[in-house]
């Protein structure tokens, strides 16, 4: 049997391994919430930002569509970032998925759009038939814009 390896990304100049992954998959009961805390205190933990850098879960469960993936427990979250308190800059959010492209194994989204600036997160149910994981997108005012494959096709 082959030994799995964390899943590790340059970004900011920075070597970032994720110890999580192998436990994300291992436990299959867990919820979004749970899986993306354990990658969000991983993350803070590797780039100095553990006392600094907080999220705030602004939605989960709503109801839609069984192809909105808001509408199934556990599924899917927004979440919007705070430093020291006060609303986070664009470029903690750009930092942190940046991180989310090297590491995260599900389906991610940014909106960058002012006013409405968030990160969507999902683990893959009722994405589009044929779509594999893991998959990142960028939204405009809460509407997708466009797959995303690197940090630049956000900037």
């Amino acid at each position: 049997m082959q030994e799995k390896k964390h899943p590790v990304g340059m970004f900011g100049g920075m070597k970032f391994s994720m110890g999580w992954w192998e436990d994300a998959h291992r436990m299959v009961e867990m919820d979004i919430e749970e899986i993306f805390s354990n990658f969000f205190m991983a993350y803070c933990e590797n780039t100095g930002k553990k006392e600094s850098l907080r999220y705030v879960v602004t939605s989960t469960l709503r109801e839609g569509r069984w192809n909105n993936p808001h509408s199934h427990p556990g599924n899917a979250m927004d979440i919007t970032l705070r430093w020291n308190g006060d609303y986070a800059q664009i470029k903690e959010y750009n930092q942190l998925f940046e991180a989310i492209l090297f590491c995260w194994p599900f389906r991610a989204g940014i909106d960058n759009t002012w006013g409405n600036i968030h990160i969507h997160l999902d683990l893959g149910e009722s994405r589009p038939e044929g779509q594999d994981l893991p998959y990142f997108f960028k939204e405009e005012d809460g509407k997708w814009l466009k797959g995303v494959k690197s940090i630049t096709d956000i900037l």
